[in-house]
C-alpha cells in the first residue's frame, strides 16, 4: 500500500457539478472555505496553494489559503482531503461569492456534505 505524499506544491480542485459544490463548500467557516479530495497529508494551519475550476467554468481561480479541516482517509462515504479557508483578497471573496450564488436555494438541503 502506498504512502499518503505530504503535501506541497500546487493541487487542483476541479469541481464538476453543483452537488459536488454543495458536498464541498464549508459556509459555516468565517469567509467560506471548499473542500479539496486529495490522497496528500495536510496539517491543520499550514498554508496551501489550489487552483479552483467551478462548475461550467473553464477558469482555475488561484486560492491561497490554511488548511482549516482534515480527512486524512476516505470513511463513511467522505473522501479523504481538507479544506481550505477563503482569504479576504479579491480571489477569496470572488471564490466565495460565486460558490454561493451557483448554491443559492440549495445551502438548507438535506445532502449530506464531504465534511460535516
Amino acid at each position: 500500500m502506498p504512502m499518503p505524499r505530504r503535501g506541497g506544491g500546487i493541487l487542483t480542485c476541479h469541481i464538476e457539478n453543483l452537488n459536488v459544490l454543495y458536498a464541498s463548500y464549508l459556509p459555516f467557516v468565517k469567509n467560506g472555505a471548499v473542500f479539496v479530495p486529495s490522497e496528500r497529508i495536510h496539517e491543520l494551519g499550514s498554508d496551501v496553494f489550489v487552483a479552483v475550476t467551478l462548475p461550467g467554468s473553464s477558469e482555475r481561480m488561484p486560492l491561497n489559503g490554511k488548511v482549516v479541516w482534515v480527512n486524512h482517509k476516505s470513511q463513511a462515504g467522505r473522501p479523504a482531503g481538507f479544506a481550505v479557508q477563503f482569504g479576504t483578497d479579491e480571489v477569496g471573496l470572488r471564490l466565495k461569492n460565486e460558490m454561493e450564488r451557483l448554491l443559492a436555494g440549495k445551502t438548507d438541503s438535506e445532502q449530506s456534505t464531504y465534511t460535516m
